[in-house]
């Protein structure tokens, strides 16, 4: 199965729980944790670089006409952010898929993409901490007995990315 061809929905969660299913556990076998968000680009054929980019641009997802999209994010961020980067890209891929006319297009992580009021970047946020951190997974090992920091840890999230997670999902946590 294409993950692709299927008609995606407005919804984050849905979005990323299809391209775990069918991307993610198709190199894998089942969902393993960390997710790659880079494999999971290789696997749609979306090129992933680190580059210099502006002091608040995190990250660039650009598509040509007649071209694979290809995912910039910022060499100089921490590692959970560039996958963070890289998986928020990958939201905005899903979400350009849902337009089969729109054949190029330019989407930047900056300032904005955290402030929460944009609908594209609220979808993208939505659907890398979906991606990156599975609800299912998240509860799986919170019932393990791990901590914030720990699972910060395991998932290779910033403790601030778990800390919203871990919020959003009405799941209890202590330092």
């Amino acid at each position: 199965m294409d993950p692709m061809k299927v008609t995606t929905t407005h919804d984050p969660q849905v979005e990323a729980d299809r391209i775990l299913q069918g991307v993610w556990t198709k190199i894998a076998g089942v969902v393993l944790i960390p997710v790659d968000p880079v494999r999971i680009a290789s696997e749609l054929g979306i090129d992933v670089f680190s580059a210099e980019l502006g002091g608040d641009v995190s990250g660039a997802i650009v598509k040509s006409e007649d071209t694979d999209a290809t995912i910039l994010v910022n060499q100089a961020d921490s590692a959970s952010r560039r996958r963070f980067t890289t998986a928020h890209e990958l939201g905005h891929y899903v979400a350009h898929a849902q337009d089969p006319d729109e054949y190029k297009y330019v989407d930047y992580r900056g300032e904005l993409a955290s402030q929460g009021s944009d609908p594209e970047e609220v979808f993208a946020n939505q659907f890398a901490a979906n991606l990156l951190m599975p609800e299912a997974e998240v509860r799986k090992w919170y019932a393990k007995g791990l901590g914030l920091v720990e699972m910060a840890f395991e998932f290779r999230v910033s403790q601030e990315a778990m800390t919203h997670r871990l919020t959003n999902l009405g799941i209890p946590f202590g330092e």
